[in-house]
């Protein structure tokens, strides 16, 4: 059993999300990208670029997903729910076949041409060293939601000592 420290420091998960999307964004014209965020800011405790790369790899395979014949439509979502932050990229790809649930965050598991199949399996490591959870919805041929659940951490302003 390897023990996973936790890496990271509070930072706003809205900051991070808006900036990842909108490096996306800008060179799409084949795929409808929106982005729905709250007014206010949470904050979570998790690695800058730990979560950057999460979100680059569930946007990614989002795009990937998407037939050659579909317009693609992708939305990235950010909500709170009691004390948790909700991430969710939602595609309407071509969906995770019910058979292949099981392997979707094993390592070298792949269904694309490309690629090496770490990124899910280094996503899951990743959200769960931080006490996260990170899972998917999926329908065959209509698309997929991955949803990226982290603790909120309460920003307390310093005392005066």
């Amino acid at each position: 059993e390897i023990g996973v420290r936790l890496v990271g420091s509070e930072m706003c998960i809205r900051d991070r999300v808006k900036s990842v999307f909108d490096f996306f964004n800008e060179g799409s014209e084949l795929i409808d990208l929106s982005l729905e965020l709250p007014e206010n800011q949470i904050f979570v405790f998790a690695d800058k670029n730990h979560l950057i790369q999460v979100l680059n790899n569930l946007i990614k395979n989002a795009t990937q997903a998407i037939p050659d014949h579909r317009r693609g439509n992708i939305i990235v979502s950010l909500h709170q729910r009691d004390q948790t932050a909700i991430i969710k990229v939602k595609d309407n790809g071509t969906g995770i076949a019910e058979d292949k649930w099981n392997k979707v965050f094993v390592p070298n598991f792949t269904t694309k041409n490309s690629g090496t199949g770490l990124g899910l399996a280094i996503s899951k490591n990743i959200i769960e060293s931080v006490d996260g959870k990170i899972y998917f919805e999926s329908i065959v041929d209509e698309g997929t939601d991955f949803f990226v659940e982290l603790p909120i951490v309460e920003i307390r302003p310093m005392e005066e000592v």
